[in-house]
């Protein structure tokens, strides 16, 4: 919107478009900050910018045991 008001001469529109992109731009760099920052506080490895849980390793462990049973074992 800021090169389209810009090519056609609005300079008000211009500055207006330019800050809602800037505005919005550095709110998302917030929102992942803040992810990063509370997953290292949480002792995460990774961000997880679209999920508020995470897989319980006893879970997980247990899931990998009974795929293991599962498998044929003549492979």
């Amino acid at each position: 919107m800021a090169l389209a008001a810009a090519a056609g001469g609005h300079g008000g529109l211009l500055l207006v478009a330019a800050g809602a992109c800037a505005a919005v731009a550095i709110f998302g760099l917030l929102v992942f900050e803040s992810t990063v920052r509370r997953d290292h506080h949480e002792r995460h490895d990774n961000p997880h910018l679209l999920s508020d849980s995470y897989v319980d390793d006893q879970l997980w462990k247990a899931v990998i045991s009974a795929r293991d049973r599962d498998t044929p074992k003549d492979r």
